[in-house]
């Protein structure tokens, strides 16, 4: 039996016999699949937070076919990786709660594998994202923090494994460090380390109290910080032509839930 989308079903295994798949990490599974099922109660567009998602891919096609509520898709080498859930919540500051997540692994149309989390655990699974040595899997709360990575270690063999400590970004040119759920103070260190120097971003033309706080205690590159909901804050730190932009929530002591890059400087953001 297999726990997918928060109910019980049972797993016809995948034919691919060549195909092998392992998780390294606790409360994450990955199983091999060949036929997905439906969900347990379709979801309507109507349902997901923000404007629903529009799956490209045959894979997205079949899981959105079903009933599923697709979050995202992303190439995973010659296989589909479509993330979908079952359950939608709408939060303040437009925020989401993804419940009854997985992760569906496909060949043209076809299933090959599902990524779930162990019911029994803490663990839960909410969209995937571009990584820079395959795909990030996000869980499914309000704020949504990275729970693993999903590379395809050879060929014939798809893993699930942990953060890595750092990242290497822009075909190598720069490194990240693992700064999810740092507090910002930290974060800031870390990344100063690998070569990322602080941008101060222009004086904001709205009151930003939370900003000129952090700013006061020397995070210069503070910005853009929301003081209502989960008092989001931006931070930009550039490197050559590259440009690393965190984000934190939370007032007093923020720590990070999210950073992207960007690798050429038309792509930077527009300061104020």
């Amino acid at each position: 039996m297999l726990a997918v989308g928060g109910g019980p079903v049972t797993a016809q295994q995948s034919s691919n016999a060549k195909l092998t798949v392992r998780s390294h990490v606790p409360g994450l599974k990955i199983t091999l699949l060949s036929k997905l099922p439906k969900a347990p109660e379709t979801v309507s567009p109507a349902e997901m937070c923000g404007p629903p998602f529009n799956p490209k891919s045959e894979g997205g096609k079949v899981a959105a076919a079903l009933g599923w509520g697709v979050t995202a898709e992303a190439q995973l080498g010659t296989y589909q990786a479509v993330s979908f859930a079952g359950g939608f919540e709408n939060a303040a500051s437009g925020t989401c709660e993804i419940s009854g997540g997985n992760v569906a692994i496909f060949s043209g149309g076809q299933l090959v594998a599902v990524i779930y989390a162990d019911k029994s655990g803490k663990a839960s699974i909410g969209r995937i994202s571009m990584a820079s040595n395959g795909l990030r899997i996000l869980d499914g709360d309000l704020v949504p923090m990275p729970v693993g990575d999903v590379r395809l270690t050879s060929e014939h063999a798809i893993e699930v494994l942990p953060l890595a400590n750092e990242e290497p970004v822009c075909d190598g040119r720069g490194i990240v460090p693992n700064i999810y759920g740092r507090p910002v103070i930290e974060a800031r260190k870390a990344v100063i380390a690998r070569g990322w120097k602080p941008f101060r971003s222009p004086p904001s033309s709205y009151p930003d109290h939370e900003g000129e706080d952090l700013r006061k205690d020397g995070i210069v590159e503070a910005t853009g910080c929301v003081g209502t909901g989960l008092a989001f804050c931006s931070y930009y730190y550039r490197n050559g032509d590259m440009e690393l932009g965190v984000t934190s929530v939370g007032d007093g002591k923020p720590t990070v839930s999210a950073y992207d890059i960007a690798c050429e400087p038309s792509k930077w953001h527009k300061a104020d």
